[in-house]
């Protein structure tokens, strides 16, 4: 009790002393320091003799106990009231990340065209915070004590970085790191595991985000810190998500390296560092054009089901499995894709791109675009997790493994 009611004498004095910064200047000659203390010595002298022995000031820095994240926490000021944890979440809908490549048409018609609030929008919900704050005293109160007793000396780098789930609908759940959206998955558990990947990683003490990279491992597109694997995208998660899961993957590291303060890749510096790839000297130019929904689901020339989200290409004599670096020359985008069809057979075409490969050079629309292709060499080892659980039947043409540590 003796405690509480010098705590609560201490909050008096700087809510005392911060509202006297606000006064007019006719007031301010009227409030002395000083005095302010003497008073305080003798209020707390009165019938209590135990506190001060004769002829000694209660020195009050001593006299305080508090934890140190005390004072990191913002408990709000008349300059900069308290936020909310979901203020920064956009209850109509996340503007179109500029981290995501290969755009459809829809995608790009609903960039342009302003979409109107609907009052039957599903409002975002937090599914779990970081965070847990209990009001156990005023945040007035706390606010002054912070500045009342400001030393300069405390500890000014506890970690902050906030890691959250934001329940959109039932098939949308959004992954957050500093207000910035990372991924969107298909259902809570898939969430919730990315979230506990990622607190894992982002408050390390030395975290190179620059490390940040994504990779194949046993086939699966993946996020990998250095060599420690974060998190794998399953073919499930990219079926319904109707996306390709190694372009998943280069947008998810991207979004986390931008949040974290890093560069982020471009398409092919993201595709080169997945697939271990370099550059050769081989060229090739002609005309190339794309095939889709006809043969969506259909069996390819090397045993695989085609699949119109994924990036691949059709080409009549290379060997399956080569990986090319395709550039339409008009627009001067670019993508890697790898072969696993045969065709075209309508000269003077030479290549048929699958169609997401198409919206990442720009030529769905156009169809037929000129083109130069690279071709790519492997210059770096599969990558794969000891007594991993993930299928290896996706696995390429056999090269040298790395073992990888999971988080």
């Amino acid at each position: 009790m003796l405690f509480l009611r010098f705590f609560c004498i201490a909050s008096w004095i700087g809510s005392f002393l911060s509202l006297s910064e606000n006064l007019p200047p006719s007031f301010l000659p009227k409030v002395y320091p000083t005095n302010v203390s003497s008073n305080l010595d003798k209020l707390l002298s009165n019938n209590r003799e135990f506190l001060k022995t004769p002829k000694q000031r209660l020195n009050v820095w001593n006299t305080t106990i508090l934890p140190t994240n005390f004072w990191k926490i913002d408990w709000g000021s008349k300059e900069s009231p308290p936020t909310n944890k979901l203020s920064n979440v956009p209850v109509s809908g996340v503007k179109q990340s500029p981290n995501k490549f290969c755009s459809s048409l829809q995608d790009i018609a609903s960039e342009q065209i302003p979409v109107k609030t609907a009052s039957v929008l599903p409002i975002p919900r937090l599914i779990e915070s970081r965070v847990n704050n209990r009001d156990l005293l005023p945040n007035k109160i706390l606010r002054s004590l912070q500045n009342f007793f400001n030393f300069s000396t405390l500890e000014q780098n506890l970690p902050t970085t906030p890691v959250v789930v934001v329940r959109r609908d039932p098939n949308n759940y959004e992954v957050w790191v500093n207000n910035r959206m990372i991924a969107t998955l298909p259902n809570e558990i898939e969430a919730k595991s990315m979230q506990q990947r990622l607190t894992q990683i982002v408050n390390l003490p030395r975290l190179n985000a620059n490390q940040l990279r994504p990779a194949l491992v046993d086939g699966i597109p993946a996020l990998m810190a250095g060599n420690r694997f974060l998190f794998g995208i399953e073919k499930e998660v990219s079926r319904q998500i109707h996306r390709s899961g190694e372009l998943l993957a280069i947008e998810w590291i991207n979004n986390l390296r931008s949040a974290l303060q890093a560069p982020a890749f471009s398409l092919v510096e993201g595709q080169q560092e997945m697939y271990g790839l370099t550059p050769s000297k081989k060229k090739m130019f002609g005309l190339a054009s794309w095939y889709g929904g006809y043969f969506h689901g259909r069996t390819t020339a090397n045993g695989e089901k085609y699949n119109q989200d994924e990036l691949t290409v059709a080409h009549k004599s290379l060997p399956f499995n080569t990986f090319l670096q395709v550039t339409n020359l008009k627009s001067g985008n670019s993508v890697i894709v790898r072969v696993n069809d045969r065709g075209p057979y309508i000269p003077p075409r030479s290549l048929d791109l699958s169609r997401e490969a198409a919206r990442c050079i720009n030529s769905e629309t156009v169809g037929v675009v000129p083109y130069k292709a690279v071709i790519l060499e492997s210059s770096a080892p599969q990558m794969t997790l000891k007594n991993s659980s993930i299928s290896t039947a996706n696995l390429k043409p056999a090269r040298k493994l790395a073992i990888v540590s999971d988080y």
